[in-house]
């Protein structure tokens, strides 16, 4: 009897404490309401009109307004109370306002903290979002060149904080650009003292020793330099030409700051504005640059032009051709986080491509053979050779399944189906394994695997059968982090001829020998770090045989670089140890063909190739590593000749140490595994992972 009171007394406690918060509410709103329409009687808020949906910004790009932009957030501070606007409208203008605030403070710390405290704002600063496109705006105007480089390198950075070209929004005709081109092109002669004959050769090609008696233009001859008038049509082609020879222009070591010096960087952002959606002139505008990069004094005059947020947007695009150079130029252009390495042409940093914070413990160079490409060698195979038929007792009875889409093709009964169907493969999967794609067909007492993997792992039906859809134009770059995460990935390029009918650049090196060719490869792997930490070289073909002269000639110099001592491991595939009768032409075919040096060297039985193998295998006694390699079994079809041809047998690919494999491909495909689940990727994640997992140094 007792309690029923007790009750009605905490119910009616209940009540008035609700009434009490909602009255307090009300009041509170009451009061915010009317403190503000006090505040804008005083300040108009509205005039400024912050919220419109068509903002127009006013870009300056004198540097004599970037103390202005810096001293803002002070002047701020220094304003009264009285004058400040206070917006109380909603708690998501607060919320933004605040964030712009933080971001201008994660500013200038970036600008003008240590080392550490750069860092960690820049990091911060690329991670916000909620900012305004006002914002975002401002903030790009008080940027500095470090901190815009430094935040284009940033996962997933907004591109607004970078300014666009000063004439980003004038449009050229095609003809006022190629006349630009022009006066670029000679300056740059100029400058070079006319000693790059390419260069030379080309401008009297094509545009002064032309006919110009019975020519008619489409455009104002006041326009266009009299000497620069044309026998030939003004079009696309001559412009992609004109990139082409600039680009060539600056490949050459001491010309390599030209285009810097000539002021070309604005012309090359018309040209980028007039081309964008042309892959393969942004490729060639992004070599440029990549090429300017290693200088940094250029820094500014890159970022001044707008070049940094496009190198940000191509450093993320679909295509490697592209994306890679550009993310080369970013990390070259990256004083604060690229510790002081540099990456040359032709050789590219494949992971990390951005900024992080993990030390990779091991780097992975990969080096193709005669006439690759890192981007062409190290692509995932072609579908219709990838497809591999699977075993009719490993399928799954899906015939309720398929009757289930059958009777309701509704999209969420096929996903329905589709998560029964890969459930019950796992399940399933658990209770066998799976032969590896590309299984070797014979192997030396050294070999140990793997050659299986778990059921399970294959539960993708999609990625066993239709592999289009996840294929990679660079397996290094796309799966290798993902399954080894502490490595570096480094890829050589190099240019290889079977012939030498092509005539080469005056300037350039002449055609270059094995031993030429492999201390080069040692210079520019020393400016990117390579010697700092243990090493696993990666090599198909003729690369096989630059690794080897590298590590002997480091060996007979005492490992001054120390490239043996952390070299602890060497995949080859398909490397001609004892050369490749293919090489071995007859008198007559040779006085035709007239082959390169390359091939030469590669001639079967060569005596230079089997001392340098001797003195590899001499090395390696001093300098323990661990050697995997596979060989081709299949003739490689070479649709020139019209006859199916084996490259390198088994026993010029077998080097006689390590582990050795027959693999039933070609030679073309014998570095270019069919998915993750082929024989000749897993070994490479197995051996990376043993590596890591046995040497000690790595944790250190």
């Amino acid at each position: 009897m007792k309690i029923k009171p007790y009750l009605n007394y905490v119910c009616n406690l209940k009540k008035i404490g609700t009434c009490i918060v909602a009255i307090g509410g009300c009041w509170f709103i009451y009061q915010v309401r009317e403190t503000s329409q006090k505040f804008q009687s005083v300040v108009a808020t509205n005039a400024l009109k912050l919220e419109q949906t068509q903002a127009q910004y006013i870009y300056l790009d004198d540097p004599l307004f970037k103390d202005d932009f810096n001293s803002c957030e002070e002047s701020d501070q220094e304003l009264p109370a009285s004058r400040k606007p206070i917006i109380f409208s909603n708690v998501m203008k607060w919320w933004k306002s605040w964030n712009f605030s933080l971001a201008r403070r994660y500013l200038e710390i970036a600008k003008n903290g240590n080392k550490y405290e750069q860092q960690r704002a820049v990091n911060s600063l690329g991670s916000l979002n909620h900012l305004k496109d006002w914002h975002y705006r401002f903030l790009a105007q008080i940027l500095d060149a470090k901190t815009a480089v430094a935040l284009a390198r940033m996962p997933n950075c907004d591109l607004r904080f970078f300014l666009k070209s000063p004439y980003y929004y004038i449009d050229r005709n095609l003809y006022e650009i190629i006349d630009d081109l022009y006066q670029l092109l000679v300056n740059m002669e100029k400058l070079c003292g006319s000693h790059h004959r390419c260069l030379s050769e080309f401008i009297n090609k094509k545009f002064l020793n032309s006919h110009r008696k019975t020519l008619e233009f489409d455009h104002d001859l006041s326009s266009v330099d009299f000497t620069a008038t044309p026998g030939i049509p003004w079009d696309q082609q001559l412009l992609i030409n004109c990139i082409q020879t600039i680009y060539h222009h600056s490949s050459i070591d001491q010309f390599s700051k030209d285009v810097g010096k000539a002021h070309g960087l604005l012309i090359l952002m018309e040209i980028q504005k007039k081309f964008s959606d042309n892959v393969d002139v942004c490729i060639l505008l992004a070599r440029i640059l990549s090429n300017l990069s290693l200088h940094i004094e250029y820094l500014d005059d890159i970022f001044t032009s707008g070049w940094i947020g496009v190198l940000a947007a191509w450093s993320r695009h679909k295509d490697i051709r592209l994306a890679g150079p550009a993310a080369r130029t970013l990390l070259n252009l990256d004083v604060d986080g690229n510790n002081g390495e540099k990456f040359p042409r032709r050789v590219y940093l494949l992971h990390p491509t951005e900024r992080t914070k993990s030390t990779p413990k091991l780097d992975v160079i990969f080096i193709h053979g005669l006439l690759g490409g890192v981007f062409i060698s190290w692509r995932q195979r072609d579908a219709e050779m990838s497809l591999a038929s699977v075993d009719s007792t490993l399928k799954l009875e899906s015939n309720s399944l398929t009757s289930i889409i059958g009777e309701h093709p509704q999209e969420i009964f096929h996903d329905l189906a589709k998560d029964l169907e890969n459930i019950e493969w796992q399940k399933i999967g658990e209770d066998f394994e799976v032969v590896l794609y590309d299984c070797p067909t014979s192997m030396n007492t050294a070999a140990n695997g793997p050659f299986t993997c778990p059921g399970y792992e294959i539960s993708d039906e999609e990625e066993r059968i239709n592999c289009n859809k996840k294929r990679t134009e660079c397996w290094p770059k796309d799966w290798l982090p993902q399954d080894v995460p502490s490595i570096r990935v480094i890829g050589i390029n190099y240019e290889s001829n079977l012939s030498m009918w092509s005539p080469p650049c005056p300037l350039e090196s002449p055609r270059s020998t094995i031993s030429e060719r492999s201390n080069e490869f040692t210079k520019k792997l020393l400016s990117t770090g390579v010697g700092k930490r243990p090493i696993v070289w990666v090599c198909h073909s003729m690369g096989g045989l630059l690794v080897k002269n590298m590590l002997v000639e480091e060996w007979k110099a005492e490992d001054k670089h120390k490239f043996c001592e952390n070299t602890k491991g060497i995949i080859f595939y398909s490397t001609p140890h004892r050369g490749s009768h293919v090489a071995a032409l007859k008198q007559t075919t040779q006085m035709l063909v007239w082959p390169s040096v390359e091939v030469q060297e590669l001639r079967e039985g060569s005596p230079h190739l089997l001392k340098l193998h001797d003195d590899f295998l001499q090395m390696l006694k001093k300098n323990p590593i661990r050697i995997v390699s596979f060989s081709e079994t299949k003739p490689t079809l070479v649709t020139a000749l019209k006859f199916p041809l084996q490259f390198v047998t088994s026993q010029s690919a077998d080097p006689g140490v390590g582990e050795f494999y027959e693999i039933p491909q070609d030679h073309l495909s014998i570095c270019k595994p069919a998915n993750k689940h082929s024989f000749l990727y897993r070994k490479i994640v197995h051996f990376l992972k043993n590596i890591l997992k046995t040497d000690n140094k790595l944790y250190d």
